[in-house]
């Protein structure tokens, strides 16, 4: 009577690439399956330099805007924390995300009586979305 070998299984897993899940090797009875994902641009992962310039261009963007000079100097305080932060040898990632939080938190106070403030919000909004993917918060965290 015909024996059947058992099969071997060999399985590879794949993470931080192009290509996530599992891939086999086929041979005799083993069926290779592939599962793959391509990472979209806002899953991929920030450099510090390219942290650094989304704050310095959020930061340009609060210097340049109509606010009341308090509510700039407050956002200007928190972006400088956040940004001193994530130049640090081994950034505290939460702690850098909650002054940034506390940015859109004063925009958003001041938002209710000044049209400006929204409008900033709305403008620096695809920023924080790629800011609130590199310190791994919810985008509605940083309150967007």
């Amino acid at each position: 009577m015909f024996s059947r070998k058992p099969s071997k299984v060999q399985s590879q897993t794949f993470t931080n690439s192009s290509v996530l899940g599992q891939v086999g090797q086929a041979g005799n009875d083993l069926v290779q399956m592939q599962q793959g994902n391509q990472l979209t641009e806002s899953e991929k992962q920030l450099t510090i330099d390219e942290v650094v310039k989304l704050i310095l261009q959020i930061e340009k963007m609060v210097q340049g805007s109509n606010l009341p000079s308090a509510i700039k100097d407050k956002a200007i305080t928190y972006i400088s924390a956040t940004q001193a932060e994530v130049q640090e040898k081994e950034p505290d990632k939460e702690h850098a995300a909650k002054n940034l939080k506390r940015v859109t938190e004063s925009l958003k106070n001041t938002g209710e009586t000044v049209k400006e403030a929204k409008k900033l919000l709305d403008d620096i909004q695809p920023m924080l979305t790629k800011l609130a993917d590199w310190f791994g918060v919810a985008k509605s965290f940083l309150g967007i």
